[in-house]
């Protein structure tokens, strides 16, 4: 299936590639199926902003592809199918229940979509390693 990516504010400059890190604030909507309602936030109080490397699959498939084609300051919706997303398992702590449809807002950070190479990998918001 996949991903489908809606660019809600056009952002600029390059791109990002594989093995590159970003930084960027993410919500995600499905909780009990309801793309209405939110089960994460980098915004919500206590998180930041989030780091990771790009095709190392310490994320969802649907991040990992999603953040290929993302500019600085971009702002994009992606609508991930199970399998891009938390498939057969879910992320019950979340809400998430198995086979579920999710959306993300993904906002590259203006300052930090490309961290330098010393930056360290962030733990993805992944029940692999929550």
């Amino acid at each position: 299936m996949g991903f489908e990516k809606q660019i809600l504010q056009p952002g600029s400059g390059p791109t990002p590639r594989p093995g590159q890190f970003v930084t960027v604030h993410c919500t995600g909507f499905g909780k009990h199926r309801d793309l209405s309602k939110k089960f994460w936030s980098t915004k919500d109080q206590g998180q930041q902003p989030f780091k990771f490397q790009i095709g190392k699959k310490a994320v969802i498939l649907g991040w990992d592809e999603g953040v290929l084609g993302m500019q600085l300051g971009e702002v994009a919706r992606l609508t991930c199918s199970p399998d891009y997303a938390y498939g057969a398992s879910g992320f019950p702590a979340w809400g998430i229940e198995p086979n579920s449809v999710l959306v993300f807002e993904i906002e590259g950070n203006q300052k930090r979509l490309y961290p330098a190479e010393d930056c360290h990998e962030g733990r993805a918001p992944s029940p692999n390693f929550v």
